[in-house]
Order: C-alpha cells, then sequence, then structure tokens
C-alpha cells in the first residue's frame, strides 16, 4: 500500500495528465480549420460587395470553383460583372501544409491579355479594390504562425476558441503586414467566425467577421463574411449564393491556361436554383 504522500503525488499526476490531454492544442486547431470538410470540390456564384464610407456600395459578380488534388487545393475565380471587371481571372493553388511550400496566385487581366503571378513575398494588395487582401485569400496555415490558446467566447450563440496569431519570421510579417491576429474558431464546426489584424503598433486595422453559416449538402458553410477596414472606413461583403458540393469540374478549369481562356457556355454544371 502506498504512502498518503505518494498516493497524492500519483493523483495530482494523473489529473495533470487528463487536464493535458483533454485541454485542445492551438496549433492542430488551426490545422483541423485549414483542412475541414469542404467536399471534394464546391462551386459557388458570388457577390463582392465593396461599401465606401457614406455607405455606398459597388456590386462585382464571379464564377468561384475549388477541387481538391493529392498535393493541394486550387481556386479558381472568373468575374463577369460588371463590365469594367469582366473577364478578370485568378488561379490559386493551396499546396499542403506538410509539403511547406508556398502558397501561389495568378491573375488574367483582359486588357493587357497577360496572366501575371501574384508576388509570393508581398501579399498585402487589395483585391479586386476591396477590404480583402491577397494574403487574406489563402488558406489559413499553422505553420507561419506562434498560435496561443488564450481562451473561449460565444459569438452569435457559437462556442468558439480563441487563439492569438504572431509571425514566426519577418518575411511572413512583410508578406502580410499583420503583426498580429486574434481568430474565433467554431469548436464544433470549425469555421474561423471572426479575424483581428494589428499592426506593428498593436493597433487593430481590420476585421473579418462571418454574418451568416448555413447548411448545405450537410457542410456548414460560410454563405456571408464581412471585413472592414477601421482606417479607411470602408467594408467589404462576400455573399456565396448557389453553393454546390462535390459537383463534377474538369481539371483544365484549374491552372493559369485557363483563367486566360475564361468560362464558356458549356464548361460548368447548371447552377441548381437553390442548392440548401
Amino acid at each position: 500500500m502506498l504512502p498518503p504522500l505518494k498516493v497524492l503525488t500519483t493523483s495530482l499526476l494523473m489529473f495533470t495528465s487528463t487536464l493535458a490531454l483533454a485541454a485542445p492544442n492551438a496549433d492542430d486547431i488551426i490545422r483541423q480549420a485549414r483542412d475541414r470538410n469542404d467536399g471534394k470540390s464546391f462551386m459557388s456564384q458570388v457577390s463582392l460587395i465593396l461599401l465606401d464610407k457614406q455607405g455606398n456600395s459597388r456590386v462585382r459578380e464571379f464564377s468561384y470553383l475549388q477541387k481538391d488534388y493529392a498535393d493541394s487545393d486550387k481556386f479558381t475565380m472568373y468575374f463577369s460583372a460588371p463590365n469594367d471587371v469582366r473577364n478578370v481571372a485568378f488561379h490559386i493553388e493551396n499546396p499542403h501544409e506538410a509539403l511547406n511550400a508556398e502558397d501561389s496566385q495568378w491573375m488574367y487581366l483582359p486588357v493587357s491579355r497577360q496572366t501575371r503571378r501574384i508576388s509570393t513575398t508581398d501579399k498585402r494588395g487589395a483585391f479586386m479594390g476591396s477590404d480583402y487582401s491577397y494574403a487574406d485569400l489563402d488558406k489559413i496555415r499553422a505553420e507561419d504562425y506562434r498560435q496561443t490558446l488564450v481562451g473561449e467566447e460565444t459569438l452569435g450563440g457559437r462556442e468558439c476558441y480563441v487563439i492569438e496569431r504572431t509571425p514566426v519570421s519577418a518575411q511572413i510579417l512583410a508578406k502580410t503586414g499583420y503583426n498580429q491576429l486574434k481568430v474565433w474558431i467554431d469548436k464544433q464546426n470549425k469555421l474561423v467566425m471572426r479575424q483581428d489584424f494589428f499592426d506593428v503598433k498593436g493597433v487593430m486595422f481590420k476585421q473579418m467577421r462571418t454574418l451568416r453559416v448555413e447548411t448545405v449538402d450537410h457542410i456548414d458553410s460560410i454563405t456571408l463574411s464581412e471585413t472592414e477596414d477601421f482606417i479607411a472606413g470602408t467594408r467589404s461583403q462576400l455573399r456565396f449564393n448557389q453553393l454546390q458540393y462535390n459537383v463534377e469540374l474538369d481539371d483544365w478549369l484549374f491552372n493559369q491556361t485557363a483563367i486566360k481562356r475564361g468560362l464558356k457556355t458549356g464548361d460548368l454544371p447548371e447552377f441548381a436554383v437553390s442548392a440548401r
């Protein structure tokens, strides 16, 4: 029979070990958010809404396509309206993080009829004049940041992990312009519900919020998000319409040649009237 002190010590060790096993790891939570189930492919008609200081809006429409591959996730965006952005297109490749490869982005501009690569060292530029940057288009990455789980909060009735993130290097800071981030991740479905962005002076200058989540084809999906720039006083929204998962999308839609060619009639399956 163990002496009382040893019994107490053993009990404390077992209790501490149980807590350690139960406590979630911030890196793991971020990876779960990156790798959450979003089907093998999906497509959506998206409205990008730009709101100025006075609340005046401009709307840009595009088709958004995604497909999973053995080594990466690939995304393509084809703009259709208004006329000044018609046929502008983007192609994005997010290699699996274990490969330790850079995310890549290409943009096709019909005016110059040229495809250019977005710099991998500076993605601070505004995506189509919005408050979303090119860095915001890439999938969330664990390896680029030091993560700390700082608590749990409820947002919009959803229980969330709250994680603070700081870049692991000056290169990551230079690429994104984010000296610190604070992110809220839904505990149940691992959706990113909010992100606060801080500059090198510790000032929160931007916030990204999930405004609407809907279940589509049994997958919890963000169908409305908003980013606000507190310095400029502007806001931008992304509205995902007619979202459909696990659709048949040809591989040729996901390369640099495709964005130069653009979408033609019959290239995509028909969008359903309602996918919900």
